[in-house]
């Protein structure tokens, strides 16, 4: 059975205060396909054709990050896990012909108002150098709520964005899209059906669409060595219209999303020069 097979069986543990394993899983020697990376691309707007997007070796990674969650000792199913924030520090560009060796594992568990949350962080090296590493902190919500459009917290009043702004429209077969082109086929970004099974009215984007297309965005003005930190706040169900600010200084900045005429807010994330 594949890893997405076994996704889709694997069940979360329920009995008494769950523990993490202390599991290292590594891959030596991985390169990029130049065709998935032009699919990756066009899905996010990346437009650096020589270098890696920020985002890119995440997916990478994400079989590994699969393997690792679907290990026996591993508390936590795969499927609905809702990831809540990330941070990724690149420490200097990746050429898309250098071979990257991957680790991850898990740490940082603990209670949460909805359930346990966690970070799953990566590593990855050339040769020897640490060019990149990632945390992401994923939600298990124990509790299931339907989540609307009527009921998603809203600002109390349209916020006015600072810096620049784009608008962009989000298609409704989006997610699926970008499911290819990452391997994260959690069933809470396919379809409508498959997202009330988590308690979404309807499916939802990927967090790390958000974060890869914001860095897309921003990538004239993001410095050689970086680090971006990004929070999901309410998810962005599809379709969807999305107003994107920004603002950036000469060692950071800032970065936002939003919906619903400015009073739904996605997204916020910072840069740092590293």
């Amino acid at each position: 059975m594949g890893l997405l097979g076994r996704a889709s069986c694997k069940r979360t543990v329920a009995i008494g205060a769950p523990s993490l394993p202390v599991t290292v899983l590594k891959c030596q020697g991985m390169r990029v396909s130049e065709q998935k990376l032009r699919q990756f691309n066009s899905v996010i707007g990346w437009n650096k054709s020589e270098q890696l997007p920020p985002t890119f070796v995440h997916i990478m990674a994400f079989p590994l990050q699969m393997s690792l969650v679907l290990e026996e000792s591993f508390p936590f199913a795969l499927m609905g896990l809702v990831h809540i924030k990330n941070t990724i520090s690149q420490l200097r560009p990746i050429h898309i012909n250098e071979s990257l060796d991957i680790k991850c594992y898990s740490s940082d568990l603990i209670s949460h108002k909805r359930g346990w949350q966690f970070t799953l962080n990566t590593e990855a090296y050339v040769g020897d150098e640490l060019v990149w590493r990632s945390a992401s902190t994923n939600l298990l919500r124990q509790e299931v709520q339907t989540i609307a459009r009527g009921n998603m917290p809203a600002l109390r009043k349209p916020i006015e964005p600072k810096g620049a702004t784009e608008n962009w429209t989000l298609a409704n077969n989006l997610g699926r899209n970008y499911a290819k082109v990452s391997g994260d086929y959690n069933l809470i970004h396919l379809y409508p059906l498959t997202a009330k099974l988590y308690g979404f009215q309807r499916h939802i984007i990927h967090g790390m669409w958000s974060k890869g297309r914001a860095l897309s965005a921003l990538s004239d003005v993001l410095p050689p060595a970086f680090e971006a930190h990004v929070k999901f706040k309410n998810p962005i169900l599809l379709p969807a219209e999305i107003i994107f600010s920004h603002q950036s200084e000469q060692n950071q900045g800032k970065f936002s999303m939003y919906s619903n005429n400015l009073l739904q807010q996605h997204l916020t994330g910072h840069w740092l020069s590293l």
